[in-house]
């Protein structure tokens, strides 16, 4: 399954020493999610999967919200949204893309601003903005 990790820009530095994302809830397809809009597509179930990890992120303290896509075991989600019941440890090997704002927003904003990088751009993407 796809899921959606939320993260700072300045845990990155730690993603690269450690192999690992730092272990926290994520964001996928749920069932509870489908069932908002059972006409959606896929794509735009994931986008929205995406930008509640987005807003997540917020939680983690100031600075610029990543997003990192990560393929992922089969996980339950909530009965709510697309939030994970498990606490999720991903390897760095296990993951596709990071997803990083453009500017620092707010919680419900930046989603049509996000920068795309792909797994092999993340040190190159840390040098930048250190």
């Amino acid at each position: 399954m796809r899921a959606y990790l939320p993260l700072v820009l300045s845990e990155l530095t730690g993603v690269i020493a450690g192999g690992r994302l730092p272990q926290r809830t994520g964001y996928a397809v749920t069932t509870a999610l489908r069932s908002w809009d059972p006409a959606a597509d896929e794509e735009d179930l994931e986008f929205e999967a995406m930008c509640q990890a987005l807003d997540a992120a917020r939680e983690l303290g100031a600075g610029r919200r990543v997003v990192a896509s990560a393929d992922v075991r089969d996980s339950p989600g909530t009965s709510q949204d697309a939030r994970l019941d498990d606490v999720l440890d991903v390897e760095l090997r296990d993951v596709v893309s990071f997803h990083v704002e453009e500017a620092e927003g707010a919680v419900g904003a930046g989603y049509d601003d996000l920068l795309w990088y792909d797994v092999t751009e993340l040190s190159e993407l840390v040098r930048a903005e250190g």
